[in-house]
């Protein structure tokens, strides 16, 4: 039995075999249109989408060639059977030639037919797998894409290793540019749905107007230029992942259908009331406090709640900062062919004005810097990125300048470190001195916060007030 999603539309102008053919396969399980001409086919394909056409070949004023012609350079990925008579059988097999899949001749023979449509619609469901198995293949699918040795971001992705082959909802939070979509790829491509789509939707991206078509798709006449039928990013994502970044974004009234996706696993599209089924993974992702939100009434109690099932929190680069000197090679070695030269590392002092700088844009803010840095770059090594003053906050202490003649290796950790000093000193100036309260800061225990007040000898007393 063929799956009710399967769409067929059948062109002959003869009204017998259209009925006839009709029946046989909705008896079969198809869905199935019929057109008595090539012109009303092209009309029917524009409105809705396709799985197959079966299409006479001999047909007044546009025959099946033509049609076959038009079809496969506006809607390429749609299969075409062709139906011939017995003298037709040679213009059949030049059909072959322009992209039909296959033909069957009149009078047809019903297990002939039905035998050929089940080849053509089980070839084009497993080319589509192996489409998304071949975009597995060019993604990497452990974490070898996000670059990181710091601790809180180990402890991340053993969270993330904790949920991704459940289904469970993911809830992730961190600050713009820290990289929450590497995240969510992570999840997916580490989860038993790694071989089915995963799909991004830039909730903040796309005007509120279309976000509800964008997610939930329409039909043909739902909306003022919703010429034919499109299915939305749910459907797409069947059987896969629907990573919604910046959920804070999604207005109120679109907020109580997103609830019906995560208790029902069921949409509608727009300008119909048929309900589908969609299995999907939701993740998402939010800059935004969703906690205050909610208790302004900007966002659903329910939905937080629906949403917030795992929540994962991304630290931001300037918490991260053993991170730099890392993931400033690994953007060199990725972009270095934009430069006019071999560039291969950074001096002492650009190392150490990124490990002094506030990073508000986080980790897109250095990827973006360290391109400009290559293409203006004039020699070997990268001496400076064009960082931006942090407006209202005083220039930090730097490492002693002798130390820049240091061996690398040797000046980097005395720069690590340095930096680390300077955040445990801020992160105690802004809890009072009160440890528990910067080790939640830092999320990290308190026999960490004692080491390292130990370490780098600094009085706490100073700081309560």
């Amino acid at each position: 039995m063929a799956a009710p999603t399967t769409q067929i539309l059948i062109v002959d102008d003869d009204r017998a075999f259209r009925v006839a053919t009709t029946a046989l396969l909705q008896d079969a399980g198809y869905a199935t249109q019929a057109a008595p001409s090539a012109a009303e086919a092209l009309e029917l394909l524009r409105k809705k989408d396709f799985d197959l056409v079966l299409s006479d070949l001999v047909m007044e004023e546009m025959n099946g060639i033509e049609l076959l012609r038009r079809i496969k350079q506006e809607y390429p990925g749609t299969t075409v059977i062709m139906v011939t008579g017995f003298g037709s059988i040679q213009t059949a097999v030049d059909a072959m030639r322009l992209g039909a899949y296959d033909y069957v001749t009149k009078p047809a023979n019903n297990d002939e037919l039905l035998i050929k449509i089940q080849r053509a619609v089980e070839e084009r469901r497993r080319s589509r797998e192996l489409e998304h198995l071949r975009n597995v293949i060019r993604i990497e699918t452990n974490f070898t894409n996000i670059v990181s040795q710091n601790d809180a971001m180990r402890k991340v992705f053993k969270q993330v290793r904790q949920v991704a082959d459940t289904d469970v909802t993911v809830l992730i939070t961190g600050e713009t540019g820290t990289g929450k979509e590497l995240l969510a790829k992570a999840i997916h491509f580490n989860s038993s749905r790694r071989a089915a789509p995963f799909i991004t939707v830039q909730c903040s991206a796309i005007p509120e107007s279309l976000l509800e078509s964008e997610l939930f798709g329409h039909e043909a006449g739902s909306f003022t230029g919703a010429a034919r039928r499109r299915i939305g990013k749910f459907e797409e994502a069947v059987g896969g992942t629907v990573f919604l970044d910046e959920i804070g974004d999604v207005p109120l009234l679109l907020q109580t259908k997103l609830l019906r996706v995560l208790q029902e696993k069921q949409i509608s599209r727009l300008g119909s009331n048929g309900i589908i089924s969609v299995d999907v993974r939701i993740i998402a992702a939010t800059n935004r406090s969703l906690d205050a939100m909610t208790a302004d009434g900007t966002f659903r109690e329910d939905l937080f709640y629906r949403l917030n099932v795992f929540p994962l929190s991304f630290p931001p680069l300037r918490e991260r900062l053993d991170d730099i000197p890392l993931l400033a090679q690994h953007f060199l070695e990725r972009h270095k062919t934009l430069g006019r030269t071999n560039v291969s590392g950074f001096s002492a002092e650009c190392i150490h004005d990124m490990m002094n700088y506030s990073w508000k844009g986080n980790v897109r803010e250095l990827e973006n810097l360290i391109k400009r840095a290559i293409i203006k770059a004039e020699g070997e090594v990268i001496t400076s990125l064009e960082l931006l003053p942090s407006p209202g906050q005083p220039p930090v202490e730097g490492v002693a300048a002798a130390a820049t003649s240091l061996p690398y290796k040797k000046y980097l950790d005395q720069v690590v470190q340095d930096a680390e000093r300077k955040f445990l000193v801020r992160i105690l100036q802004e809890c009072g001195g009160n440890l528990n309260q910067a080790a939640r800061k830092m999320d990290v225990d308190r026999k960490t916060i004692y080491r390292k007040i130990a370490e780098f000898a600094i009085d706490v007393q100073q700081f309560k007030e």
